[in-house]
């Protein structure tokens, strides 16, 4: 078997077992159709059913079909004792056999309780079969067996199956609701967080200082505090030069005419130093 088969039914097999509860082993009922076309290409049906399944199988065939063989023809000696071989299962119609199509169907019923698998040639039959979720359909074509793939049913139940185990039941819900009742739940809407640029640290930020109003201006205001803010930056204002006492003023004078008196002196050292050269150049 190639190995994009095996994958297919590795897929297939694990849906069924998942969804619909299949085990090993997988309980194959047989037609008279099947194992006439087994026995014509000579294939060896207990291995290859096997293989195709991924596991171990249970072939089974009932008195309806062992019935219907003896009455076609005499020939068929071989299909009756091929299908000997295999178990019997029990069904309604001994006294009254019927065809092997009618009693699969009714061994089977609406929703095959008991994970029956059918291997048959008929293709009415197959088609009936597709109408009912969860049944594993065989059928041989050219000396290769094949199991065919999930119908439209079968994916519609498993899809449901698997939302009944995801979802929480009716009781479930029903307990979780009568638990929460009793929980008070904080209705408050949480609060917006405010967007845009922050405001600086206070700690960050410098005190304001009181200041005093001069007496020169004739204000309403005379004589109040006003607050003002200092600026950051370490230059003092302009007005604070001009505000200084006339002491202040004094001592910059006083260094400007020392300065002056200390560069007269340096001149007249210099002229000193050039007549002593020339005197000794002459002396000389």
């Amino acid at each position: 078997m190639r190995q994009k088969r095996t994958k297919q039914y590795k897929r297939l097999m694990a849906l069924y077992s998942i969804s619909f509860g299949f085990r090993e082993p997988y309980q194959i009922l047989v037609d008279s159709n099947f194992m006439r076309t087994a026995l014509r290409y000579k294939m060896d049906i207990s291995k290859q059913l096997c293989t195709v399944m991924l596991g171990n199988t249970k072939q089974l065939y009932t008195s309806c079909t062992l019935a219907e063989v003896k009455d076609q023809s005499k020939d068929e000696f071989g299909t009756e004792n091929a299908l000997k071989r295999f178990e019997l299962r029990g069904c309604i119609h001994r006294h009254k056999p019927v065809s092997s199509a009618e009693c699969i169907l009714s061994i089977i019923g609406p929703d095959n309780p008991h994970n029956y698998c059918v291997a048959t040639q008929n293709e009415s039959l197959r088609k009936r079969f597709r109408a009912i979720p969860g049944i594993p359909l065989l059928y041989i074509n050219r000396t290769v067996l094949i199991l065919e793939p999930p119908s439209y049913a079968t994916l519609q139940k498993s899809k449901k199956i698997e939302n009944v185990k995801t979802h929480a039941s009716v009781e479930e819900l029903s307990f979780l609701a009568k638990a929460n009742s009793d929980i008070q739940v904080d209705t408050e809407k949480p609060k917006k967080k405010r967007k845009g640029p922050k405001e600086p640290n206070p700690l960050s930020c410098k005190k304001k200082k009181m200041k005093v109003l001069p007496q020169n201006k004739k204000n309403s205001e005379m004589g109040k505090i006003s607050l003002t803010n200092e600026p950051t930056s370490k230059k003092r204002k302009y007005d604070d030069y001009e505000n200084n006492d006339d002491s202040q003023s004094q001592p910059q004078e006083n260094n400007n005419e020392k300065s002056s008196i200390d560069n007269n002196n340096q001149l007249n050292k210099k002229k000193r130093k050039r007549k002593r050269k020339k005197s000794n150049k002459l002396k000389n």
